[in-house]
């Protein structure tokens, strides 16, 4: 998508980015998760993507080890998915992950032993995008939340 433009994560953007958050309750339903994302977002390198003045996706990138870096936060406003949005946000976090020196880029999704059908978009999303499935487990989230740990080689 030529249109979208990724600029750095800036304190005045928290608003718009808690609205992004408010429009995607089918994946964003715990109110302290979205608290510590929104927190998150300026203390991680983290990015926001705009079509036009709206801002319509967010995504932070988490150092964990020097070469492994994890996709903290990522969201699209659902208006805009399907547009090349999520592609591009990702794009920019495996740029700035090599540029850091990373070799491993992972992140965390609801596994797919949980039925819910967003998260299985989620999970092709980033299969499409050359994650492979590594494991999952329970031991992040509970029980009811079994987490699916995804992981690229950069």
């Amino acid at each position: 998508m030529t249109d979208v433009r990724v600029v750095p994560y800036e304190p005045g953007f928290e608003e718009a980015c808690r609205a992004l958050i408010a429009a995607l309750p089918d994946w964003f339903g715990i109110p302290e998760s979205n608290a510590a994302y929104l927190h998150n977002l300026a203390l991680l390198p983290s990015w926001a993507a705009y079509l036009g003045p709206q801002l319509v996706g967010a995504a932070t990138l988490e150092q964990h080890f020097p070469s492994s870096f994890e996709v903290h936060f990522m969201a699209v406003h659902p208006a805009h998915h399907r547009r090349g949005i999520g592609r591009t946000l990702l794009g920019r976090l495996e740029s700035e992950a090599r540029a850091r020196g990373a070799r491993w880029l992972h992140v965390k999704t609801l596994g797919p032993s949980h039925p819910d059908p967003f998260y299985a978009h989620t999970r092709a999303f980033y299969e499409s995008m050359g994650f492979s499935p590594l494991f999952e487990s329970t031991a992040f989230w509970g029980a009811g939340n079994p987490a699916m740990v995804f992981v690229k080689a950069l």
